[in-house]
């Protein structure tokens, strides 16, 4: 279906849908990460050293694993809009409480605080982007790379403020308090815009003697979508924890040449999955998908062999953000797709998820052993992985989806 197929009235019931569902991207990561800017300040309130911090927001972190690892048969009963809903309540609320647990020096009520958060985060992000492939599939145009840009443009907006808070020395609980209160105006303003029931499956089928069919959802296109996230979440995750480092240390290079490279890949990679929609329109995800990792890959060999020229390690980095900016996106449009959208979605984030949090720290080891800028060389190898299991996300494009549409 395209939105030439749709009537006056569904085409702007789904417009208002696709921007209550930008707004909920655009807000979900704006307390969380003007916590997160404040990290310095919640470890000396918590009098904890640098691995117990460490150690604390790992456990923080299962919330969001565990919520992802069930959120599709969660909204599989119930649907995406009160998952969506009550799981942004629960994740502000926890993050309230952990501003407040931070700010009286309680390491455990902080680190509970954190689970709970992630419980909540997990479960609206999965709702979001199921809705988010809905809405593509109704008006048939490649719109998640845009709303996850809303994402990243709303967690950079969460940054700033955080880092502003800090300048200031403004209260970390008051900061949240703010922030949090903000959050929870878009359920207020945006639920009657939701559609409802969107996500839940229809009840078991029983055949002519009564045995329950059995629909199989986890299939070879699941699983290859799951390992192909796997590659660019990793590629992805890699540019927060080592392209600084490895231009500081691999390239001799000043912190401000090295920030400068950050900020590059981040630019790029905004600016990637903001247009970038239009792409995978015209070609198709998978070649969308495969043409950036290319471009990914080409980047990175640059950064590697370009030492210790800064220039053209910049001109690397933001081939490196094009090449890594739609693959979750692009994934999770591609796993909502058909029926189980809810199990297919959960399935696949959960893959992306666990990737970018655990990938790219286990990288250091090869760092430690042959040097930083072998580092970079693991990473091109994730995105050729990328770029083989791609080819499970499809290449239907609007032209195709017109004519299926006819």
């Amino acid at each position: 279906m395209t939105s030439s197929a749709l009537n006056p009235a569904e085409l702007a019931k789904t417009k208002a849908w696709h921007i209550a569902i930008l707004v909920y991207f655009c807000s979900l990561g704006l307390s969380g990460a003007s916590l997160m800017v404040r990290l310095p300040l919640v470890k000396q309130l918590l009098n904890v050293n640098t691995a117990t911090l460490g150690l604390l927001i790992l456990i923080s972190s299962m919330g969001a694993i565990i919520s992802l690892s069930q959120a599709g048969r969660i909204i599989s009963r119930i649907g995406t809009r009160p998952a969506m809903t009550w799981g942004l309540v629960l994740a502000v609320f926890a993050w309230i409480a952990g501003a407040y647990f931070a700010s009286t020096g309680s390491a455990f009520g902080y680190t509970a605080s954190g689970f709970i958060a992630g419980l909540g985060f997990g479960l609206t992000d999965v709702a979001m982007n199921v809705d988010g492939s809905a809405i593509e599939q109704r008006l048939g145009k490649n719109l998640m790379p845009r709303l996850h840009a809303g994402y990243s443009i709303g967690t950079v907006t969460g940054a700033g403020l955080g880092t502003l808070a800090a300048t200031v020395n403004f209260s970390i609980f008051w900061q949240i308090v703010i922030l949090s209160g903000l959050q929870l105006l878009v359920p207020v303003f945006t639920y009657r815009h939701l559609v409802a029931g969107n996500g839940i499956e229809a009840p078991k089928v029983h055949d002519t003697a009564g045995q329950v069919i059995k629909v199989k959802w986890l299939n070879r296109v699941a699983i290859w979508l799951g390992i192909g996230i796997l590659g660019i979440t990793v590629a992805e995750g890699a540019s927060n924890d080592w392209l600084a480092l490895g231009m500081v240390e691999g390239y001799h290079a000043s912190a401000t040449n090295a920030g400068i490279s950050y900020a590059v890949l981040l630019s790029a990679m905004t600016l990637t999955r903001f247009f970038g929609g239009n792409l995978a329109d015209k070609i198709g995800k998978a070649r969308a998908l495969q043409s950036l990792a290319l471009v990914g890959i080409v980047g990175l060999i640059l950064i590697i062999v370009s030492a210790p020229n800064v220039i053209l390690a910049w001109i690397g980095s933001a081939m490196w953000g094009v090449g890594v900016a739609l693959g979750f996106p692009l994934f999770l449009s591609a796993a909502g797709e058909g029926e189980h959208a809810a199990k297919r979605v959960s399935f696949v984030a959960l893959w992306g998820y666990g990737a970018f949090m655990v990938g790219p720290p286990l990288l250091g080891f090869i760092g430690q052993v042959w040097g930083i800028l072998s580092i970079f060389g693991a990473i091109t190898g994730f995105l050729v992985v990328t770029a083989i299991f791609a080819s499970a996300a499809g290449n239907k494009t609007v032209k195709n989806q017109a004519s299926s549409a006819e």
